[in-house]
């Protein structure tokens, strides 16, 4: 048995054992949880450090100052530090003037993205519901009923969100009652594709468990997974019930 093959199977182990913990939270709250939960946090804060310092940090600033000698990138250092006088009663009013201009650019660069964003949406829903006369008669019957849809939509969806008017005349109560049945529609749409996300996540780490790690050695991973009960059952369960048993009873 080669190294890489052994790797891989250590790599599955740890993968099997780490899948387990985190789903032992469905049974209840326990201590193999946290422990993996920490190590995850920690395995992120570890490599989005990293990631930080090898993607921007050395890339865009320590490279250029030091192989480039562009050395002007050494005053984003004083930058940098005025974010600690948060911590100084006395000098605080510095760090709150550099969080006011990141603040100021980031809010900036917020609108400019919403209008890049937005103002064309708003140029493209003013659809034309006449059919084209360009085009075959199927495909003009089939554009014509989209943006007739599309408008109807739009239309009853505002509505319900325009508050000018008392939705209990006439005129707005059906169209707001329709723009809302939309919403609803649309809501749930989407809360259906984040559940179906969510469930092809879960899917692909079970394929894990009940695929990959039995074929290549499901004793080790069967018999990892009773030594975890064993233990869990044994020491933590036999804990708990002894300070339950040393609790004084009232009554």
């Amino acid at each position: 048995m080669d190294s890489s093959t052994v790797f891989i199977q250590i790599g599955a182990i740890v993968g099997a054992i780490c899948t387990l913990a985190i789903f032992s939270v469905l049974f209840k709250e326990n201590p193999y949880y946290r422990l993996f939960e920490h190590i995850f946090i920690g395995l992120a804060a570890g490599y989005g450090v990293f990631v930080t310092w090898r993607d921007v940090l050395y890339r865009l600033w320590w490279e250029p100052m030091i192989n480039r000698g562009q050395w002007w990138w050494a005053l984003a250092i004083a930058g940098g530090g005025m974010f600690y006088f948060i911590y100084s009663k006395k000098h605080q009013w510095i760090s709150k003037l550099l969080f006011g201009a990141l603040f100021g650019l980031g809010a900036g660069t917020f609108f400019q993205g919403f209008a890049n964003t937005y103002f064309p949406m708003i140029s493209a829903s003013f659809k034309s519901v006449v059919p084209p006369m360009d085009v075959p008669l199927t495909d003009a019957i089939v554009a014509s009923v989209n943006d007739l849809v599309f408008v109807l939509v739009l239309i009853t969806v505002m509505a319900y969100f325009f508050f000018s008017i008392d939705h209990k005349a006439k005129a707005m109560r059906g169209t707001a009652s329709l723009g809302r049945w939309f919403l609803m529609f649309a809501f749930g749409a989407m809360f259906g594709s984040t559940v179906m996300a969510r469930m092809s996540l879960f899917i692909g780490r079970v394929d894990f468990l009940v695929s990959d790690v039995p074929r290549m050695f499901w004793p080790y991973a069967v018999g990892a997974a009773i030594l975890i009960g064993l233990i869990y059952f044994f020491f933590v369960e036999k804990k708990r019930r002894l300070n339950q048993d040393a609790e004084p009873k009232t009554g």
